[in-house]
């Protein structure tokens, strides 16, 4: 199985790391795409590997071939990278989120039924056993009806975490192209796309979503929010709730819980990070970690390509998240928090919005948005 890495700095930073540390023999390292492969941490590992390393991926495939492509690079750049790999007979893992827009979701779909290999997507949590044991328990019918499902978490970013990358942090366009990075889109995807994926009639499929109400924020000085509360009705008619924050000034880590017919299940990296399923007749279930073996995904997907198989998340498992978080910049503005409310940590150089903590986990608790909670 060879390997192409697109992408050697930020998140891609990791697949770099396993590529370096692997040791079995089938998977290949064939090579690295990087234009700014010289601020790779990893530099010196790779040139003392003898691994190629290339400024476009075009230069790659005129003297190379690879079976498996990771494409780590921004969102923008997802859908055209990914495509183009599937043209040269490579299947993909391309990190989330899929892509910006409907447009290039859709054409992503269409390259995988064109060039018969697919693209997979890389919200970890789409391929943790503790997930998806719950999504079968979820599809056996052991909860019955989903109810309503709310997740939250408190992210503090630092001023350079919106410069890294070149500045495309917390960008609606860049280049004139859609980008739509923010904290729904990306840094807390996964707990936003989870919801809709644990509720999909497959367990290859998401939830679609019927209607939705927003509230988008923004403390930092950056084009689109760091700080968000939603209410999504799902074609189901089960109702999800969402809120997270960079500007909150204090740390919480992911959480949810999940409330169905028959149970109850919760989540809490700060109580214990295992997933617990409370029943009506009284039974409980521990599901695990869902962080547990946070790569599982690149392992399951070089798998897939091997048999021949469907990786659990695709272009079409994630296109939900990506639908609504499309449908939220045609629909909703960004509003600036009162700048009276807004302040500076200076030792951490973190912008954070007065009592927005306690009036986020209000609103969590209560289901309501930011707006509603007085």
């Amino acid at each position: 199985m060879r390997i192409l890495l697109v992408g050697a700095g930020g998140y891609a930073v990791n697949y770099v790391k396993i590529l370096l540390e692997n040791t079995d023999e089938n998977i290949i390292w064939e090579g690295i795409v990087d234009p700014y492969f010289s601020n790779c941490i990893f530099k010196k590992e790779i040139e003392e590997k003898g691994i190629s390393v290339y400024d476009t991926m075009e230069e790659f495939f005129n003297e190379h071939d690879a079976d498996f492509t990771v494409i780590g690079t921004p969102t923008f750049l997802h859908c055209e990278q990914s495509i183009y790999a599937l043209s040269k007979g490579s299947d993909v893992l391309c990190e989330k989120p899929l892509a910006p827009t409907m447009e290039e979701a859709e054409k992503m779909a269409e390259a995988e039924k064109k060039y018969e290999h697919f693209i997979a997507i890389g919200y970890q949590w789409s391929y943790a056993d503790a997930i998806l044991n719950l999504k079968r328990d979820i599809l056996d019918g052991k909860f019955g009806k989903p109810l309503s499902l709310k997740t939250a978490i408190s992210w503090p970013r630092n001023k350079a975490y919106y410069k890294r990358g070149g500045g495309w942090g917390g960008k609606i366009k860049k280049d004139g192209k859609l980008l739509l990075d923010s904290i729904a889109s990306n840094a807390c995807a996964h707990y936003l796309h989870n919801m809709l994926f644990v509720l999909g009639d497959t367990m290859e499929t998401s939830a679609e979503f019927s209607d939705f109400e927003a509230e988008c924020y923004r403390a930092n000085d950056i084009e689109n929010f760091d700080t968000c509360s939603f209410r999504i009705k799902t074609a189901d008619g089960a109702e999800l709730f969402y809120i997270a924050s960079h500007a909150s000034g204090k740390l919480r880590n992911p959480e949810f819980e999940y409330n169905f017919e028959k149970g109850k299940v919760t989540f809490a990296v700060d109580n214990g990070c295992e997933i617990i399923a409370e029943f009506s007749d009284g039974s409980t279930k521990n599901y695990g970690n869902p962080f547990e073996n946070e790569f599982k995904k690149f392992f399951d997907c070089i798998k897939a390509s091997e048999e021949k198989t469907i990786p659990v998340c695709t272009v079409k498992t994630a296109t939900p998240h990506t639908e609504f978080i499309y449908k939220l910049y045609e629909k909703n503005t960004v509003k600036t928090f009162d700048k009276n409310l807004i302040l500076l940590n200076e030792k951490t150089d973190t912008v954070y919005v007065k009592d927005l903590f306690e009036k986020m986990y209000k609103a969590y608790d209560e289901e309501k948005l930011l707006s509603e909670i007085k």
